[in-house]
């Protein structure tokens, strides 16, 4: 599926498999977002790439949206291929020792993950250089201690690749909202969650690419506003102020 001119959604549940893959065409390479939980996920990928005529353009990088296996898994495949490896902190260190921060765990029915060196450790601000294009790295705790939101400007429009920390939900009258990620992971930091929502709450975006399920194709900011507001009435059921307050207070210890 074409996004946008140059990026494109290559695995996902249109195509049968359980998360999105995108890739980013750059002048002679290609940029990769997530890279599917197996082998099966990743050819999968590698035929859509064929399809929209892009074989010919090599994977040069490889950004991680964070450690969960299924959005890493391949990562040792695709460095062998030549791609570099990039990630946020913390999560770097846990797809490098292939740790609990992968969530291997939740996944028993997979093969066991293989660790990958990390070869750009990115950090909040940070440019990537990659295939000519120029990609900002922003840093999203909270969800994993290293979630990494990766932003590009593609015909004027601001795309964000999100990971899990903020997705796309349909309710009635096919209205989108946001969905918050999965609890389960062995860094998730709910304060730390809430005040990375209430930062992106401020963020300009035309296009949210997440890791999974439904695409944002307009008005991404308003999902990131949604994001902020779920949090508030979902985990805290309470004003504001007081929300910002107790925030404010677990940052300072």
């Amino acid at each position: 599926m074409e996004i946008a001119r140059n990026v494109y959604r290559v695995a996902g549940p249109p195509y049968g498999t359980h998360e999105n893959v995108y890739v980013i065409k750059g002048e002679s390479n290609l940029v990769m977002v997530d890279t599917g939980i197996d082998e099966e996920e990743l050819a999968v990928a590698d035929e859509n790439i064929s399809y929209w005529g892009l074989k010919d353009y090599p994977i040069s990088h490889v950004l991680v949206t964070h450690s969960h296996y299924d959005h890493c898994a391949n990562a040792h495949i695709l460095r062998k291929r030549g791609a570099k490896i990039v990630a946020g902190p913390s999560d770097a260190e846990g797809i490098e020792l292939g740790d609990d921060r992968t969530a291997s765990y939740a996944f028993t029915h997979k093969r066991k993950f293989a660790p990958c060196h990390v070869d750009l450790k990115v950090k909040d601000g940070d440019v990537i250089n990659a295939a000519g294009l120029k990609i900002e790295a922003i840093h999203v705790p909270g969800y994993t201690r290293g979630s990494m939101f990766y932003k590009i400007v593609a015909e004027g429009k601001t795309i964000l690749f999100t990971g899990d920390v903020v997705r796309v939900a349909f309710r009635q009258l096919n209205f989108l909202h946001a969905k918050l990620g999965w609890s389960g992971g062995m860094d998730y930091d709910r304060e730390e969650y809430y005040r990375t929502l209430k930062k992106i709450s401020n963020m300009e975006a035309d296009i949210l690419l997440p890791g999974h399920g439904a695409l944002c194709m307009k008005e991404g900011w308003q999902i990131l506003k949604n994001a902020y507001a779920t949090a508030r009435f979902q985990w805290y059921n309470q004003p504001t102020s007081k929300i910002e307050t107790s925030s404010a207070r677990a940052g300072s210890q």
